[in-house]
């Protein structure tokens, strides 16, 4: 095949970049059909049914919302062009479910649909799981298995960990097979490291004729085995307050566990020449009769935050994502 005809085959994808300006990516078929193939084998297994939540022009929503069922010649229901609308499938179905942060309540809420299925697979993909996940995988097992995967629109998928009943954030994530990570042989104190992997399913950026050799996420972790670690957080979210070292990602996940039911945001503020870096939580959840200082108590441990703003809700990007730039404008 020639590189022009390869170029034609390309699939376009688009992020917004870390300063707002558009940012495209390409893939070609055989990377798609080989992460469904992978994930859909280690993860999924039979599937007659697909409900997707996952808007098809990102990676994970076209992946399993469009090229898994055209794979698999299965019926999908595209329910992220219509999230309310009741969900039904055949008696003794294998379903399969994608999921981004705002389709577990609805699953949650329209469960009952579903309980006549033989199973239900959940994928969940793109941001953190919330308390409502957690609930129902409680409360739906066994015929609710759920998975996490950890990728990006660069990446493809990378490693992959069960979604815990007991709504445990830290544990580690497992490599997918054909992901190598590239660890820093002089990061021997076992200290956090950012990760860089090799793929075959790496995208090519259009500034450059073909993929990267290795790919830097910006994704902290700690090594736990030769293809395990756990997440630390973002290396763009490592803030120093008063000279400690505060990862938002752990600030995120206990705020997650002590206050289930509201929902919260931890995000880096741009650093004052006054006091220096620090970070705001973002909240919403008074009429759960939560208050000001409940966030605070629930942060024992770590330094206080620069700012605590209640929102009467957070904005999310399309799939499921805290909206960093609106959050930081209702400052």
């Amino acid at each position: 095949m020639t590189r022009t005809a390869a170029r034609q085959e390309e699939i376009h994808f688009r992020t917004s970049g870390s300063t707002g300006v558009p940012r495209h990516w390409f893939r070609l078929p055989h990377q798609m059909e080989n992460e469904v193939d992978l994930i859909g084998r280690h993860l999924v297994g039979v599937v007659d049914e697909v409900i997707n939540y996952a808007p098809p022009q990102h990676l994970f929503g076209a992946l399993f919302g469009e090229w898994l069922p055209r794979m698999r010649q299965v019926r999908v229901h595209q329910a992220w062009a219509d999230p309310f609308e009741p969900c039904s499938v055949p008696p003794g179905a294998r379903v399969l479910v994608v999921c981004i942060p705002m389709a577990w309540e609805l699953l949650r809420r329209g469960w009952p649909a579903l309980e006549c299925a033989r199973s239900v697979v959940a994928l969940h993909s793109s941001a953190t799981a919330p308390a409502a996940a957690y609930e129902l995988v409680r409360q739906a097992g066994p015929l609710l298995r759920a998975h996490e995967i950890l990728g990006a629109t660069e990446t493809g998928g990378i490693a992959h960990r069960p979604l815990a009943p007991d709504g445990d954030g830290t544990r580690e994530w497992q490599a997918f097979p054909d992901v190598s990570l590239v660890r820093d042989a002089e990061g021997s104190t076992g200290g956090p490291q950012e990760l860089v992997i090799r793929s075959p399913r790496l995208a090519r950026p259009e500034s450059d004729p073909r993929p990267p050799d290795r790919w830097t996420t910006g994704d902290l972790v700690e090594f736990t085995g030769p293809r395990a670690f756990r997440l630390v957080g973002r290396a763009t979210s490592l803030v120093k307050v008063n000279g400690i070292k505060v990862h938002l990602a752990r600030v995120d996940e206990q705020l997650s566990t002590r206050l289930p039911d509201t929902e919260c945001v931890a995000l880096a503020l741009p650093e004052d020449a006054l006091t220096g870096e620090g970070y705001a939580v973002f909240w919403t959840g008074r009429r759960r009769g939560v208050e000001v200082a409940d966030i605070r108590a629930a942060l024992l441990g770590f330094p206080s935050p620069a700012k605590i703003v209640e929102m009467d809700r957070i904005p999310r990007t399309d799939t499921g994502k805290p909206d960093r730039q609106a959050l930081l404008a209702a400052l």
